[in-house]
């Protein structure tokens, strides 16, 4: 069921800081740009979204280019770019996923606007394929009238009262910039089973958002902060023991993702070792003495052409 409606990210790191470089001031950047590739270790970024990538390249004789996601990943705890879920039993929200998350965020268009819903239950407790199949056949609902919609979605338990343990979820609806709640609460009411007309009225929170210079990956945040070792109260031999995906896709290739620049920042390999080493160091990742990542993906608070102004000054 998750393989339909989910989808996972790559390894990232939100950086500690952002800069203020103005416009004026960028010039550090695009005298970088017109250099040979020497060891093809360069510097890539989404200018319309909030990333950036240091690659060392593909001559790097510590780690093959097949083996680069998987090398990084195994040095930092196991988790692979090739479908991590897939191949392990889910039963929390881990830091791993929170990060992957988060990337997915940043990579999406800075300006791009939609709709916030959040999806709650009232008196049904559902197993989690279940919640995650009435959410499949809510999208579909969705798709059949707006074609063109695609969606971020974050499950979420209950924490608190009577309702403890119960799942809800968020979407980042992108694609469409209006839905009638009346009609998004019968789907879902209709779509969950539930009998309570007070379900149907109240099921639903739905807010337009404008996502004024990607100030969205922010108000996302607190949805993010929050990591689980497993979902609370969950008996050990219970339908929550193994929660499958926390958060995933729907309509993954109409997301409003930002471009890759066509012209990347080049380096040679040793000035993407200082820079990645630096950023290690300062973001405190624990590796193994001597491994030296061969990329690493920077999420940005800002515009990434000011961040990519300060990683150029380090050299």
């Amino acid at each position: 069921m998750d393989k339909n409606i989910s989808e996972g990210g790559g390894v990232s790191k939100t950086p500690l800081f952002e800069t203020d470089t103005s416009e004026k001031d960028r010039g550090p950047a695009s005298s970088f740009l017109t250099r040979p590739a020497l060891d093809e270790a360069h510097i890539r970024m989404r200018p319309e979204g909030r990333q950036l990538v240091i690659d060392r390249g593909s001559r790097s004789e510590e780690v093959n280019s097949e083996d680069r996601d998987r090398s990084l990943a195994e040095a930092m705890g196991g988790e692979t770019t090739h479908d991590p879920v897939a191949e392990s039993v889910i039963s929390g929200f881990s830091e791993d996923s929170r990060r992957r998350l988060r990337g997915r965020l940043h990579a999406l268009r800075r300006d791009a606007s939609g709709l916030f819903l959040t999806l709650t239950y009232q008196h049904r407790d559902p197993t989690p394929d279940g919640a995650k199949q009435d959410l499949d056949t809510f999208w579909k609902r969705i798709r059949r009238r707006f074609p063109g919609a695609s969606a971020v979605w974050k499950m979420e338990p209950h924490t608190e009262d009577e309702n403890r343990g119960v799942p809800h979820f968020h979407l980042m609806v992108f694609g469409v910039q209006f839905i009638p709640v009346q009609w998004l609460s019968k789907i879902w009411h209709d779509v969950t089973g539930e009998r309570d007309y007070a379900h149907r009225k109240s099921c639903v929170d739905l807010e337009p958002f404008v996502n004024e210079d990607g100030k969205l990956q922010s108000y996302m945040a607190e949805y993010m902060e929050e990591t689980y070792d497993e979902w609370p109260d969950a008996e050990k031999d219970g339908p929550w023991a193994e929660t499958g995906r926390w958060w995933g896709c729907l309509s993954r290739k109409q997301l409003p993702y930002a471009e890759w620049e066509d012209a990347p920042v080049y380096l040679n390999e040793s000035e993407a070792i200082q820079i990645i080493s630096e950023l290690v160091d300062e973001w405190g990742l624990d590796l193994p003495d001597g491994v030296i990542p061969p990329s690493l993906t920077i999420n940005t608070r800002g515009d990434p052409k000011a961040y990519l102004d300060d990683l150029m000054d380090r050299l």
